[in-house]
């Protein structure tokens, strides 16, 4: 079970908004709690590989923290990015709202969404 689940849907040049959920997942792992991270629609592009911004470095702290991120198949084809365009370690999902609903009805013991 995941302490908490973070849904993304919202593109990373949204910083503030981003920043502020990301800084949660941080908090959360620093109190020795799990966290599980869900990328789809525009929140997709938050995996894309050397951005310079905060949002991408929070996100690759928590990556190395072992944090899940969980990423849409289906928004990476209709963003154009490919699987080589991504950062490494984030998990690709086939069926992305079963696994989602998935996630948050069995796995995710908290859910927050942005």
């Amino acid at each position: 079970m995941v302490d908490l689940g973070i849904i993304i849907t919202k593109p990373p040049v949204e910083t503030n908004l981003i920043n502020t959920f990301l800084q949660i997942a941080k908090n959360t792992i620093e109190n020795n709690k799990t966290v599980g991270l869900f990328l789809i629609s525009d929140g997709i592009w938050l995996v894309k590989k050397n951005q310079n911004n905060n949002s991408f470095e929070l996100l690759k702290n928590l990556i190395d923290k072992n944090v899940e991120v969980i990423v849409s198949k289906d928004h990476l084809l209709s963003s154009g990015l490919s699987e080589d365009e991504i950062v490494e370690n984030v998990k690709i999902s086939e069926k992305p709202y079963s696994d989602l609903v998935d996630n948050v009805m069995e796995n995710y013991e908290r859910v927050i969404k942005v």
